[in-house]
């Protein structure tokens, strides 16, 4: 790849890998930054490395933001001798979690290595940079196998994010989704032997500078012990493929209801040439979304869509949900922001003389609010207003 043969030719090391934040895009990068920062590269040199990087991004823009995403690299064996590169494992007692190949009643989604957990006290992460703000995309593939045990009983396998601030303290965690295990042996469940694709997308949090992408197994409550285990593989976390340009524009004040007749947005690109991306979208007065609101368009190739009889000094709050056909692989979806707006009156900042309770019309109920306060002042020099 291209940043590779920069990182060759200024003898970075890639085994130090770190985010560079080029027009708010991440990408992935080495050590060339710290590099500069010690000033150990020409000024010509300099100009080279910013026009290629500046290529390389806007072609990868949305390249996976994990290292070892797929588990290959690193000798297979148990948690406890942290060997998945780039991960870090935990496993207390030692054998509850596996760097495993795929062979035999060990399995893989793609290549030829994956990871195995079957306890709750054995998990793995890896850590990595993120802008406050932006949106990213989650996925990863979860197996559970029949024949061990009878497949995962009597917990779910989680994956999570994790969001911390610069000085590494929590600010707040996520769930992505789950694999469902079932409590006894023929419970509802997800289905056994058969890979199962989890994704969602996030907003990084005001101060987040690190994401956590966090594997575990959650025990059920008043479970004795865990059965069976969870294989996971091809983990993901790159720059959301949502909707942008909201019209309204988000947080848009004092809006006339009657001139605001439908919501719009830009779909992002698809991941594949030909593919069409398709939406939802969420609109209503419940700022918990998707919480009460309604559900105005349902997987359309669309990029409005209309709505009427807004109310007048009302907040709306509105998302689009996009789906990626994702060429022949799985469909993705990217779970969008929430924008808002709110409403002034139909006659918007410009009132009639005599209108006195601001309802676009001059009638007896001015005339009412006049006559209950008549004749009051709030004249603070004059001491006999009332």
């Amino acid at each position: 790849m291209v940043f590779e043969l920069i990182v060759g030719a200024l003898g970075c090391k890639k085994s130090s890998a770190l985010f560079c934040h080029i027009k708010d895009i991440n990408i992935k990068t080495k050590t060339c930054l710290a590099l500069l920062r010690k000033g150990y590269i020409m000024k010509k040199k300099i100009v080279l490395l910013v026009i290629l990087v500046i290529g390389f991004a806007a072609g990868n823009a949305l390249a996976n933001a994990l290292l070892n995403p797929g588990f290959e690299e690193g000798p297979l064996g148990r948690f406890t001798v942290q060997n998945v590169t780039y991960w870090t494992t935990s496993a207390p007692t030692g054998t509850k979690g596996w760097h495993t190949g795929n062979t035999g009643n060990d399995f893989a989604h793609s290549g030829v290595k994956g990871v195995k957990i079957w306890w709750d006290d054995t998990y793995l992460y890896q850590d990595i940079s993120v802008i406050a703000g932006n949106r990213y995309d989650f996925s990863i593939w979860a197996y559970a196998y029949s024949g061990d045990d009878l497949g995962l009983r009597f917990a779910d396998a989680v994956f999570q994010v994790k969001w911390y601030n610069a000085g590494s303290a929590l600010i707040s965690d996520e769930e992505i989704g789950r694999f469902y295990g079932a409590k006894v042996v023929g419970d509802p469940c997800d289905p056994y032997d058969t890979w199962k694709f989890i994704s969602g997308s996030r907003t990084a949090p005001s101060l987040a500078v690190t994401c956590r992408v966090f594997l575990y197994l959650d025990r059920y409550d008043g479970a004795f012990e865990i059965k069976g285990s969870i294989f996971w593989d091809d983990a993901s976390v790159t720059g959301s493929y949502g909707a942008s340009e909201p019209e309204p524009a988000d947080d848009a004040l004092g809006l006339v209801p009657f001139e605001v007749t439908a919501l719009s947005w830009k779909k992002p690109a698809p991941r594949h040439t030909g593919d069409i991306i398709r939406c939802d979208v969420w609109f209503g007065t419940d700022g918990n979304m998707p919480g009460t609101n309604t559900k105005i368009l349902n997987k359309q190739d669309a990029n409005s869509v209309a709505i009427s009889s807004l109310a007048p000094h009302q907040n709306y709050y509105w998302r689009v949900d996009c789906y990626d056909p994702n060429g022949s692989g799985p469909e993705i979806k990217s779970e969008g922001q929430t924008w808002t707006f709110n409403t002034a009156d139909n006659c918007g900042s410009s009132y009639m003389p005599g209108d006195i309770n601001g309802d676009c019309y001059v009638n007896f109920a001015d005339l009412e609010e006049m006559a209950a306060n008549w004749p009051k002042c709030n004249d603070e020099s004059n001491p006999q207003c009332q």
